[in-house]
């Protein structure tokens, strides 16, 4: 966020807090007040904070030092990873390993499995648009499909297949990170250059699978409000919010 409003750029903070919601399973006040926590941090070291996060005027003791020392020892991390990994320690916090309640820390990873693979319908739909084969790599294994929403979840109406494509798990994840975009023209894969050196650089360039039905085909204004977010990515047009 801070990237964005240093570049001009505009950002919905509602939409950022539903998406990591989404992926953590918590409610999104909760991501709110942390990014307030963070805000708390910069401002009493002089540095600019997110405008209209306020910064909190009281952080636990635990959590500050935390907050302090992630932000510390990741100062090459996108302002995306920075978010994901405060994210990341605040669930490890408020769900530590209990010895005595392994039934309950199963049924919480399952439900997390569930709400990552999407909602059940609309990754149904998806799943036989892509005849259950990843639009990426081709992977046919369901069990790590995904049903990634483009333009990101906003009640049963984002749910339409346009608005979807069905992704392999880690994909999916670099997908909602703006790490890869797909171009809305040529529907041609993109990745930005944080991962020309990995694995995923053998998929740039590649076209994105066809679906079976060409009315299962991924929304071309959907794609180009993703790849407008992607700030490595060179787009033709800005479209709105």
């Amino acid at each position: 966020m801070l990237e964005k409003q240093a570049a001009g750029q505009k950002f919905v903070k509602a939409h950022i807090y539903r998406g990591l919601a989404e992926r953590f399973g918590r409610d999104e006040g909760a991501f709110e007040r942390r990014m307030q926590n963070i805000s708390a941090i910069y401002d009493a070291r002089g540095l600019e904070w997110v405008k209209g996060l306020k910064p909190q005027k009281n952080i636990g003791t635990a959590i500050k030092s935390i907050l302090i020392e992630m932000i510390d020892s990741l100062p090459g991390l996108s302002p995306a990873a920075q978010e994901l990994a405060v994210a990341e320690t605040q669930a490890e916090l408020e769900h530590a390993f209990d010895p005595q309640n392994i039934e309950d820390a199963r049924n919480r990873v399952a439900a997390s499995i569930v709400r990552r693979r999407g909602q059940a319908a609309f990754r149904k739909k998806l799943l036989a648009a892509y005849a259950e084969r990843c639009a990426i790599t081709g992977c046919d294994q369901p069990e790590v499909l995904e049903a990634a929403h483009i333009h990101p979840y906003r009640g049963q109406q984002t749910n339409a297949v346009a608005n979807g494509v069905l992704l392999r798990a880690d994909l999916h994840t670099l997908f909602d990170l703006y790490l890869i975009a797909i171009e809305p023209d040529t529907r041609l894969i993109r990745l930005a250059p944080a991962l020309s050196k990995s694995d995923y650089a053998q998929y740039e360039g590649m076209p994105l699978n066809t679906p079976v039905s060409p009315l299962a085909m991924a929304s071309t204004e959907a794609l180009q409000w993703h790849a407008d977010r992607c700030s490595w990515l060179k787009s033709p047009s800005d479209s709105s919010d």
